[in-house]
């Protein structure tokens, strides 16, 4: 996740605020159902000695209400390796821990309510995370809670809803490093004002913000720590959009035109088609079978130059 230059763009298939609370809700159940039963959780990772790298985002979460589903989905799209950890599973590429998977019921009265990932930021004291989310406007979803071999995690909601985890791994961070195909390589927050959200997220991370003053940016800011960006912030420029606050992943693929049409015979569906002018068509958004939003990118050459560092 260290390549700057993947400043990404997308148009969020959110639903409108109502339905979003309500998933907020299913969030904050899975997550507290998650800490309570999955206690032996495996380490973010198992190399020795590794460092906390504050402000990178080392795991992700999907909320569903078809983990069966979901599951056969992204193993066969990016090839993920699933263990069951009780009402938990974790998926792996290769030997690697990248993601979690739970699943909750959808209200039977909203069906519309979609399910959902986010991702998890390192943090070196979750209980000041928590107090700098809520002084900053966020809501606490899931309380700080330990798990062995695993660490301290909470889950929040930042100032415009979107949801997002910290965790204090007690293995340490996974290192920083040329994501592979099949892993994550990059996410963006939209939001209704990046500005601001760039400032909530400094103060609950610590991140040094670089704006992007380029005329034909495709996103506002960029999130820094350690000397590498982290994540970028996009501000929703069309008020009349129903696209809510969100953040969004992002998996390297080998072939984005194979991924896509894969995703495609798989049951999922193609928020967004890749287009020339976004990053030489070499990005694109899906969706799973049961509604989730993820990107897929595909790195090219011409992207992997001078982006080691913002």
């Amino acid at each position: 996740m260290k390549n700057a230059k993947y400043i990404l763009a997308y148009r969020n298939p959110a639903p409108p605020r109502c339905r979003w609370l309500i998933f907020l809700t299913i969030v904050c159940g899975g997550m507290m159902l998650c800490a309570a039963d999955a206690p032996q959780l495996p380490p973010l990772t198992s190399a020795s000695g590794n460092p906390r790298l504050p402000g990178k985002f080392v795991w992700a979460d999907l909320v569903t209400d078809n983990a069966l589903v979901a599951q056969k989905f992204y193993s066969e799209l990016f090839g993920w390796k699933f263990y069951d950890y009780g009402n938990y599973l974790v998926g792996h590429s290769d030997d690697r821990p990248l993601c979690g998977m739970f699943q909750r019921p959808r209200p039977k009265d909203k069906p519309e309510a979609k399910p959902r990932w986010f991702g998890y930021i390192s943090v070196g004291n979750v209980e000041k995370a928590r107090r700098a989310v809520t002084q900053a406007g966020g809501r606490v979803l899931a309380e700080p809670k330990k798990l062995p071999k695993r660490g301290e995690q909470a889950v929040f909601a930042d100032a415009e809803g979107a949801v997002f985890g910290v965790i204090k791994s007690s293995a340490g961070d996974p290192e920083d490093f040329l994501a592979e195909p099949g892993e994550w390589i990059w996410i963006q927050l939209l939001s209704r004002d990046a500005r601001k959200a760039a400032e909530f997220y400094r103060a609950v991370s610590g991140y040094e913000i670089v704006e992007n003053t380029k005329s034909n940016r495709v996103s506002d800011y960029v999130l820094t720590s350690e000397g590498y960006a982290r994540g970028t912030i996009r501000t929703i420029r069309n008020p009349e959009t129903k696209a809510q606050p969100t953040w969004l992943p992002f998996v390297r693929v080998k072939n984005l035109a194979e991924s896509v049409a894969l995703a495609k015979q798989l049951g999922g569906t193609v928020v967004i088609e890749p287009k020339p002018e976004l990053l030489e068509g070499k990005v694109a958004v899906i969706a799973d079978p049961t509604g989730a939003a993820i990107g897929i990118l595909e790195r090219s050459e011409g992207l992997a130059k001078g982006n080691q560092k913002p």
